[in-house]
């Protein structure tokens, strides 16, 4: 029960971006003017920077490249990120260490999502109709995904092109999600399916699922 409510009253680094408000939509106001290649290379550069400032930067620069960003979004170190301007992410997300986020065919992350470390969402494939070229070099088609909102992605898991994720849905760490997961469902596996619904008197899931 004690470790339970110290849990509860824990701290994330997300917590702290309230402290800073004022400051940080001064930093995104003066980054207006600055033009988007720009910008991706301080993103780049960005995870050079202590912990704390590496964090409020990457969201500063967020806000600005994103076609839209909430409040509270928290981005880890080395995360990848391909064209934002296609991105519509929440308020509350966590989007943790070296995850690769392609938004080419259309990706919104609704609110209080959280995404583990080395995990990858990708809403393109490739195409191989034309046999004269390489797989490779054939045209890619984008396609969207959606993360509902309360949504738990494990580590290591790849998201692909044209899936939905239905609210407060947990998928286990190591999944392969290339088909819709369904609303309040634990999905896990290669390729992802539901193991069970989770809800109120369900036991929690292993930390790192």
């Amino acid at each position: 029960m004690e470790r339970s409510a110290a849990h509860k009253t824990k701290k994330r680094g997300r917590d702290q971006f309230g402290r800073f408000r004022g400051l940080l939509r001064i930093a995104e106001a003066a980054l207006k003017p600055v033009p988007r290649p720009l910008l991706q290379w301080m993103w780049v550069l960005s995870d050079w920077l202590p912990d704390l400032p590496g964090v409020a930067m990457r969201y500063v620069l967020l806000r600005r490249m994103a076609k839209r960003c909430g409040d509270n979004v928290l981005i880890g170190r080395s995360v990848e990120l391909r064209y934002p301007e296609r991105l519509v992410i929440g308020s509350n997300v966590s989007i943790h260490k070296q995850c690769y986020i392609d938004a080419y065919g259309g990706l919104i992350i609704e609110d209080e999502v959280s995404i583990a470390h080395q995990s990858s969402v990708v809403s393109f494939q490739h195409t191989w109709n034309d046999p004269s070229l390489p797989i490779r070099d054939n045209p890619v088609m984008g396609s969207a995904i959606r993360i509902g909102r309360d949504v738990w992605i494990g580590c290591g898991v790849r998201i692909l092109a044209g899936v939905e994720i239905g609210a407060r849905a947990v998928v286990a760490a190591g999944a392969v999600v290339n088909k819709p997961v369904a609303a309040g469902t634990l999905a896990a596996g290669v390729p992802a399916r539901a193991v069970k619904s989770i809800g109120a008197g369900t036991p929690p899931v292993p930390e790192g699922a």
